[in-house]
């Protein structure tokens, strides 16, 4: 008896309904959303371009860095483009410098989440400038950045609404430490404890501050209810201490496991395998996305 083939669904998804669309495209990641996901087909590319409710939120992190960084940085800036001003989270690796920032506070002046890592051609003038321009910002998050012992006076100073602070300046591995326990530093705590007085969430992960300078943020940041120092080994939680941490709803200590930090490993879950078209970009660009026709081409993508 000969099996007949089973009826095709004829499902048409470009007749999605719009919000649909968004909820679809708010589970995907922006590098996704900007370049695979818009060229689908007309109709989804139409959402991914005028959709700001898509670009409220941007994360150019944990991405493997074997392709053209220019352009990459290019693409981030068409997304900042898209969020028309109404952007409220920014989080990039690698690619953040003064430029990229001084472009994202040109076209907003509504974040309120700012997630710098590994961006090491960034100045701290730029920090200073982005937060004089972004009177809402109320979380900074700073993963491996040369910057000064003087960077948590002036984030202090500059962004008074503070509420969640990461500085995580020295990595030690797994198994691996980078820094002397010998070496003792508390200028990070002290600008931390005199200039932001509305802490909530406190993160210095393999930080050199002592007991000394935990007694100073315990003491200048009435309001913090979660403290992270882990690897932080110059911190001794003795019976003194531990009493003065008692207030805190939650507490990471030194030799706590460092597992669930996040943008840290490398064993990235997406590589830019997933973007071959990024390879092809060309450097020469000036100011204009017409080398980019996966994205704002007006002609229909793949059909289904």
């Amino acid at each position: 008896m000969e099996l007949e083939e089973p009826p095709s669904c004829g499902r048409d998804w470009s007749e999605l309904q719009r919000d649909v669309l968004v909820l679809i495209f708010l589970k995907l990641g922006t590098m996704q959303v900007l370049t695979t996901a818009g060229s689908v087909c007309r109709t989804w590319r139409k959402v991914a371009k005028e959709e700001p409710e898509l670009w409220r939120r941007i994360d150019i992190t944990n991405l493997a860095y074997d392709c053209d960084c220019y352009a990459l940085k290019d693409l981030t800036k068409l997304a900042i483009d898209r969020s028309g001003g109404r952007l409220e989270e920014f989080s990039v690796e690698k690619i953040g410098d003064d430029d990229l920032l001084r472009y994202l506070c040109d076209r907003t002046s509504t974040l309120k989440k700012l997630c710098l890592i590994s961006c090491y051609q960034l100045s701290e003038e730029a920090i200073v400038e982005t937060g004089e321009r972004q009177p809402l910002l109320e979380e900074i998050h700073i993963t491996f950045a040369p910057f000064s012992e003087t960077l948590t006076e002036i984030v202090g100073k500059q962004c008074p609404q503070l509420k969640s602070f990461k500085l995580n300046t020295s990595w030690h591995g797994k198994g691996t430490t980078y820094l002397s326990d010998e070496e003792e530093d508390n200028d990070d705590a002290l600008g931390i404890a005199k200039n932001m007085h509305q802490l909530h969430h406190l993160q210095l992960i393999g930080n050199r501050l002592t007991n000394e300078g935990l007694k100073a943020i315990l003491d200048g940041c009435p309001y913090l209810e979660t403290l992270d120092i882990r690897h932080c080994y110059n911190v001794n939680m003795d019976p003194d201490m531990r009493p003065r941490c008692a207030k805190l709803k939650t507490i990471r200590l030194p030799n706590d496991s460092l597992d669930d930090v996040d943008n840290i490993s490398d064993d990235y879950e997406e590589t830019y395998s997933d973007y071959p078209f990024v390879d092809n970009i060309s450097d020469d660009y000036e100011e204009t996305y017409s080398d980019y026709p996966f994205v704002d081409d007006d002609e229909d993508g793949f059909e289904f």
